[in-house]
Order: structure tokens, then sequence, then C-alpha cells
């Protein structure tokens, strides 16, 4: 079996949370962090990206929708319908004022899913 490919951008950093999720859920074949630059992938980059690894499963950190259109369409021609494509997704925000009095709210370090 092939090991899971999980996209993230460099400047991104997986949380503990995330690796115990991506250990467990792919605990027999193993996953492998692919960077994407902060600058991003030009179109053809994308695109060998997914020729390399559409029939791996696939887990983005980072979502890239064009990365996600080509999956679909590749895994559509090849029938490669036995891998999944996932997304970590969490619905948990924080609260923090800045100095200046207003108040954002931030993605928590916890409470992530692999969906």
């Amino acid at each position: 079996m092939k090991k899971a490919i999980v996209f993230m951008n460099e400047q991104h950093k997986l949380l503990e949370e995330q690796k115990e999720q991506l250990d467990k859920t792919f605990e027999s074949v193993g996953w492998e962090l692919r960077l994407i630059p902060s600058k991003g992938w030009a179109k053809e980059e994308m695109k060998e990206q997914i020729i390399e690894t559409y029939d791996n499963d696939i887990v983005f950190v980072s979502p890239v929708p064009y990365m996600l259109l080509l999956m679909n369409e590749y895994r559509s021609v090849f029938g490669v319908l036995e891998k999944r494509v996932y997304l970590f997704h969490n619905d948990k925000r924080e609260k923090k004022e800045l100095p200046n009095g207003k108040v954002i709210y931030t993605v928590a370090s916890t409470g992530w899913e692999l969906v």
C-alpha cells in the first residue's frame, strides 16, 4: 500500500493533535508531508503533483481548490474509487482581544477532525 500524502503550505505547521490523527488514520501505511511553497505552485506544478499522487490517500491541511478539482478529475478518469481525499476541519474558535481593544476570533489549536 502507498503512503498517504499530506499537502500543507510551508508557512503552516501540523499541530500535535493533527499528527496524532494522521498517525492513527494511516497507521498501516504511514504518511508523507509535501510542503507547498509559500508563493504557491503554478497550475502546471499542481497538475504534476496530482499526477504523482492521485492513487494515494490525500490529506489537505492547506486546501488548494485547483488541486482538489484535478484530484477529482484524475480519479474519475482512472477509476480510483478506493482512495479518499481528507481535509482537516475545526469548528472551534478562540476569542482574542488585541492591544487596541479589537476582538478577533481564530481557529482553536484543539478540536481538529480529519474529515
